[in-house]
């Protein structure tokens, strides 16, 4: 089927709607109080939001935040986006895209993270299924995040992170059911990770059932301790 053009994104319809400046409160748009309207202020200043970005195909709520420091706020929003238009981009007639459920945005007082859900639908397919997308950014400087900033020694980190995952995953929905390869320590595995106060908050996605639906655990940062680099906790976990 003929593959929509980039250039669809033009006539797009772009909607900011806010949603929270609690941290920690999820940024789906049904969710949402009336736009305008903070919940509370979040540490620096920021709050939640989505954007509706709508055309032939799709339609999605974007997570973006506002306020807080320029730099971040650019950084974080324009690579929100840019993982809106790489889905964008997969649509064709028989490839639609509708916001799914579960975003959610934390916004620390060093570090601000974001699960960004996608419902995906193929002609045909029995069910539509959720993708899910992650982005972490640091709050004062705007600069992403990852595994390799994380940790001083990632095959380290994802050992203790799929030691955690084997103790955990079970006491989730999924029980004994689930797929052990999604839990291995890879960073594949462990791609879609959000920085809470609490811990790291890992989504493993799918790896139970479809009914089971994205399976969540929080490992706490002093399990992993042993494997973050120096003053990398304060930021994450603040």
């Amino acid at each position: 089927m003929k593959k929509l053009a980039a250039a669809l994104a033009v006539a797009a319809v772009l909607t900011a709607t806010m949603t929270a400046c609690a941290a920690g409160l999820e940024s789906g748009a049904a969710a949402a109080p009336p736009a305008g309207v903070p919940t509370a202020t979040a540490p620096g200043g920021y709050c939640a939001t989505t954007l509706r970005l709508t055309g032939p195909g799709y339609e999605l709520d974007v997570p973006q935040v506002s306020g807080g420091t320029e730099v971040a706020r650019d950084a974080f929003n324009t690579a929100m986006r840019g993982l809106a238009r790489q889905w964008i981009d997969q649509v064709e007639q028989t490839f639609t895209l509708k916001p799914g459920s579960g975003q959610v945005t934390y916004l620390g007082s060093r570090a601000i993270s974001s699960l960004f859900v996608i419902s995906t639908y193929s002609e045909g397919a029995a069910h539509p299924n959720n993708a899910y997308e992650s982005y972490v950014v640091d709050a004062r400087t705007g600069d992403e995040i990852t595994l390799d900033d994380l940790f001083a020694d990632v095959d380290h980190g994802l050992s203790l992170l799929a030691d955690q995952a084997a103790i955990e995953v079970p006491k989730t929905r999924a029980g004994d059911s689930y797929s052990k390869s999604g839990i291995e320590a890879d960073e594949y595995s462990y791609r879609l990770w959000l920085a809470t106060p609490g811990g790291m908050e890992i989504h493993f996605g799918e790896i139970s059932s479809h009914a089971a639906g994205d399976i969540v655990i929080t490992v706490p940062w002093s399990k992993l301790d042993s494997a973050l680099k120096p003053g990398m906790r304060e930021i994450v976990g603040g």
